[in-house]
């Protein structure tokens, strides 16, 4: 069964992940991770610096490979450990069609439009026609407020004007799954809430999320659960109303009150 079969059909978790573990040396950075996340959930992770919580979403993506363990997609496995390394790409372009990725860094084409950002990867990873794409990608933009700048350059726009960009330029690939990695860490304090706006749109949109935030507030208000990392492991799941007024362990109540001071 091909993924693209997989996602139309599957009604069970869009992403699990089973005995997770990621290594660098060694150092072990993800120590056996278990989790699911259901279609249209907004999963938010928090947790100290060094967590886990940025290593999680790329293993989930494959821009790291694995330890150990498995990373499944609608129920197909992504990390395979059977193909060629030919064949292994093939697969990894596949599935990163599904799996929108936003990261901390915009990492815009300077010398392209927004425009132009946008319709990138569906004109030359997907092969669809200018003519198609523009018309959505114009759509997109307007859905991040930004389609009256679809002839700038990244250069004249707003840090948060460009995050948004990256956000369309994700969503261009019509994903099944958004993984957002810190996304408004470096930006000014004032351009944050636009960011999050766009993302807040999305969940009730229906979009399963993934988000790494230091946002508590976001992180309480939009997310449908949320996951407490610390040293590499998953210390405590819960809805955001119980984790965030009554956390169980005493670890979580730490760094709450260290963020929320």
């Amino acid at each position: 069964m091909t993924l693209e079969t997989a996602l139309a059909n599957y009604s069970g978790p869009m992403v699990a992940l089973h005995g997770l573990r990621k290594r660098f040396g060694r150092l072990e950075v993800l120590k056996g991770i278990d989790l699911e996340v259901a279609r249209s959930e907004v999963l938010v992770l928090i947790g100290p610096s060094g967590s886990g919580k940025s290593t999680l979403l790329r293993c989930v993506n494959q821009l790291e490979q694995p330890t150990a363990g498995e990373v499944l997609v609608a129920g197909e496995r992504i990390n395979r450990t059977d193909l060629s390394r030919r064949a292994f790409q093939r697969h990894l372009n596949t599935v990163r069609t599904h799996l929108g990725m936003v990261f901390q860094h915009f990492n815009l084409f300077p010398h392209k439009t927004v425009l132009e950002n946008v319709i990138e990867a569906p004109t030359q990873v997907l092969k669809r026609r200018r003519a198609d794409v523009v018309p959505e990608a114009l759509v997109l933009l307007s859905k991040v407020g930004l389609e009256q700048k679809a002839d700038a350059y990244p250069g004249q726009l707003s840090g948060g004007q460009q995050q948004r960009v990256a956000i369309a330029r994700a969503l261009a690939m019509q994903p099944s799954v958004m993984l957002f990695d810190e996304v408004t860490s470096a930006l000014d304090p004032e351009l944050v809430g636009e960011v999050l706006r766009v993302m807040e749109d999305l969940a009730r949109e229906g979009m399963t999320m993934m988000v790494v935030t230091h946002e508590m507030g976001f992180a309480e208000r939009v997310g449908d659960r949320v996951i407490f990392m610390d040293d590499g492991q998953i210390v405590e799941t819960a809805p955001p109303a119980e984790i965030f007024a009554r956390p169980r362990e005493e670890r979580t109540r730490r760094f709450l009150a260290d963020v929320l001071k």
